[in-house]
Order: structure tokens, then C-alpha cells, then sequence
């Protein structure tokens, strides 16, 4: 990709649309210059603004100089976005959406995609060491990050907003206004195209879901679509309740509500990690806690003896019944993790743990140190309350073993990893 030349200007937030007013008087929002020299949670560079100030700064790298639009101030820090940037980093590109910067999804797509990588694993190790207070001489490893080949067109999952005309797009960043979108660079293809079609043809509906099986070729389209009097693609099916998918061979059916991966590559490189990790161990008894619609535990079933499978959510657990179908050893319960691992003696070897971005509960953190478990495979979305949690962990008798990020969302601030975590014994 084109790198952005010395000097190029990034549209002002406040030219598009009005901001939240932080500043005393009505006063127009002040302008930063700022050398950037960090990078923290949310993918925002960080520097000093002139009286001290801790500066966070959307849209820019560490080691570059910019101009900064303040968007809101605190006593002790600015929150900011880039207007002008006066020297570039040798890792910046051209964004390749013409959305970059008015829609909310992405916030990285500036950067260069193996930069990205190297940012999200300095965020983990940031994280680690701050909140977990662990030593990164000691005790951090992080082997290198799981990226994609072609880091484009790989989300399987999008949910989009229809107008009163027909209009479908996402919300703009910082507003409730609409941004029509007609196209969304990290959407699958089968997505686009089905947008495509629904732009300004639909009528009736205020949200609009589209799943794809990328491996399997369904589409998912919810709700049931009623056409506008000038629709030219009427014949686009809608209305699905479920999609087929498979990973790793396996088949699995996925409803509206439930949750499953938006990156289909990146969730079967993720899957074969954990297998990997679980017989590593060689282990008899496995608990798959917070365990979605049934992938670990399917694919464990064949490599343990027993798993035992936990998962509040009832649509989750409709299509675990499917796809769980068949499987003897794996005992599937409708619950909520911290009502059942504290209350039952599941005597696992491992447990894998994949919370939501809040972590783990403190029941839950007790009843893995007061099992036999030896390893848990904690899989997260939030390296902050993963490095809480893992903290807790340590300070119980476990070691941290290793961290592998895999880069399940590129071009964007999330971050998706998996901590491994053994029970430490003493003679």
C-alpha cells in the first residue's frame, strides 16, 4: 500500500460532524502539536501535550509528530484525534476504506499490517506488566503473533442500520447519525454483495444481520426483508435462522443470537492451537467453560476421556445440541460458569476459560485454583482483564506459561489471545 506522504491531512471530526463540547465558554476545540511515544488499549498514541498532560491521540503512530484536535479534556489527560501529521512514521499507509475515520470499525487501517501486529503484542505486554504486574524479563513469552496472510474481506459477521429510506450503513463515529456504507473492506465478499443489493431496497426493518459460512457457503440474513416499491434485487433471500459453518472439517450450526467468531481462518487457527495445547498435557478430564455453541468441546471429544461443556445462553445451547449430536463423552449443561464450577467436582486436568471482555468472575477464579485442574487455556478479547485475572492466577500457585495473541480482528483495536497457565508443584 502507498505510503502517506510528509504533511497529509486526516479531515477534521469536528468539519463532519458536532462533537461533545468539554470546553468551558463554547470555546472551539484546541489544536496540539505532539510527538507520539507509546501506544495503549484502543490503539490510540500517546504523548505529552505542552503544560504535562498526558495526550491520547486516535489515528497516529508512535514516533510521529502531529497536529491533534482535542475532542474532550481531563484534569490529568486530553483525549485527541489526528488533524495534520507533520512527520510521518515509516509504518504508515494509505487507509485503503473510504470510510477510515467516519465509521467506528476500524482504527488501525494507518498502519502498516505487521506493524499492527507488533503494536497489539507491545498492548498485551503493556498490559501485563502494568496490571498484572508481571516481569517482562522473568516471566512474559510471547511467541510470535498469529496473523493473516490477507488481512482483507475476512469478517463472516456483520450488523448493519436501515433509514426510513432504505438507506443501509453504520452508526458514524461519536454520533447517532448514519453512515451509509456500500461497501465494508473487511466484510466478507458474500456480505458485500448482499449489501449491495439491499441498499435502498428495503423497507420495514430498523437492524440487519448477515452471517456467512465461509467455509460452507450459507448466508444469513435476519430479518425477513420487505422491498421497496422501486427494488431492483427483490429475489435475495432472507429471513434464515440459522447458518452452517465448519471448522476443522467439523460441521456446526450457528443461530442469529449465538455467539461464534466473525474471522473463520483465524477461529480454526485458533482452535487447532487450543487442541494442541490440551494434548500437550495428555489430559483424561477437560472443562470447557463459557463454551458457545460447542466448538472445543466437539473437537476435544475425540482426544479425552470426558468433557464436561458449560454455556448460559440458550440459543448457544440449541445449536450445541446439534452440534454436540453423537458425542457420549461430552456432558453439556445450560448454565451459568459461576453457578456450577464452584457447586460440582468436575475433577477436570484442564480447563479452558473463554469469559466474556469483562474476565472471570471471582467464583470462578477460586474454583480453578481449588480444582486438580494443572493447565487452563484462558482465551480473551480484553488484554486488561486478562491480565487481572491472570495476576489472581499466579498469586494461587499457577505459573504463567506463555501468551499467544492471533489476530483475530485486523485493522482494528481489538486484540484476541490465548494465555497458557500451569499449576506450579511443589515437592
Amino acid at each position: 500500500m502507498r505510503k502517506m506522504p510528509e504533511g497529509s491531512r486526516i479531515k477534521s471530526a469536528s468539519s463532519r460532524h458536532k462533537r461533545r463540547n468539554h470546553f468551558a465558554n463554547d470555546r472551539p476545540p484546541a489544536m496540539l502539536e505532539v510527538a507520539l511515544t507509546g501506544i495503549v488499549a484502543g490503539g490510540k498514541a500517546m504523548g505529552r501535550a505542552p503544560d504535562g498532560r498526558v495526550v491520547f491521540v486516535s489515528y497516529a503512530i508512535p514516533g510521529e509528530q502531529v497536529v491533534a484536535e482535542v475532542t474532550e479534556t481531563h484534569t490529568q489527560y486530553f483525549e485527541a484525534r489526528t488533524v495534520r501529521v507533520l512527520r510521518p512514521s515509516s509504518f504508515r499507509v494509505k487507509p485503503r476504506c473510504q470510510y477510515f475515520g467516519r465509521c467506528g470499525g476500524c482504527q488501525l487501517q494507518h498502519v502498516e499490517y505487521d506493524e499492527q501486529l507488533r503494536i497489539k503484542t507491545q498492548i498485551v505486554r503493556d498490559q501485563l506488566i502494568r496490571v498484572g504486574r508481571f516481569s517482562d524479563d522473568h516471566e512474559l513469552t510471547f511467541p510470535p503473533a498469529i496473523g493473516m496472510e490477507m488481512p482483507w474481506n475476512y469478517r463472516n459477521h456483520m450488523r448493519f442500520t436501515v433509514w426510513r429510506k432504505g438507506q443501509v450503513g453504520l452508526m458514524q463515529q461519536g454520533t447517532h447519525q448514519l453512515l451509509r456504507v456500500d461497501q465494508c473492506d473487511i466484510a466478507c465478499d458474500q456480505i458485500n454483495q448482499a449489501l449491495g443489493m439491499v441498499q435502498d431496497a428495503t423497507t420495514g426493518t430498523k437492524q440487519l444481520v448477515m452471517r456467512v459460512g465461509q467455509n460452507t457457503g450459507d448466508v444469513l440474513i435476519h430479518p425477513r426483508l420487505a422491498w421497496r416499491d422501486n427494488a431492483t434485487n427483490p429475489s435475495l433471500e432472507s429471513g434464515q435462522k440459522i447458518v452452517r459453518e465448519t471448522l476443522l472439517g467439523r460441521r456446526y450450526q450457528i443461530s442469529v443470537a449465538a455467539f461464534f467468531q466473525v474471522n473463520t481462518i483465524q477461529a480454526e487457527r485458533l482452535l487447532g492451537y487450543v487442541i494442541d495445547k490440551v494434548n500437550e498435557v495428555s489430559p483424561r478430564v477437560v472443562v470447557d467453560a463459557y463454551a458457545g455453541v460447542g466448538v472445543f468441546a466437539s473437537h476435544l471429544a475425540a482426544h479425552v476421556s470426558e468433557v464436561f461443556a458449560i454455556e448460559e445462553s440458550p440459543s448457544a445451547a440449541t445449536d450445541a445440541g446439534v452440534n454436540l449430536m453423537g458425542l457420549s463423552n461430552v456432558e453439556w449443561m445450560i448454565a451459568r460458569v459461576e453457578d456450577v464450577l464452584p457447586r460440582r467436582d468436575f475433577s477436570p486436568d484442564v480447563v479452558i476459560v473463554d469469559p466474556p471482555r469483562r474476565g472471570l468472575p471471582p467464583e470462578v477464579l477460586g474454583s480453578l485454583v481449588a480444582s486438580p485442574a494443572y493447565r487452563i487455556i484462558y482465551v480473551s478479547c480484553d488484554p486488561a482483564t486478562l491480565a487481572r485475572d491472570l495476576r489472581r492466577l499466579v498469586n494461587c500457585g499457577f505459573k504463567l506459561t506463555e501468551v499467544q495473541l492471533l489476530d483475530m480482528f485486523p485493522h482494528t483495536q481489538h486484540i484476541e489471545c490465548v494465555a497458557i497457565v500451569d499449576r506450579v508443584f511443589t515437592l
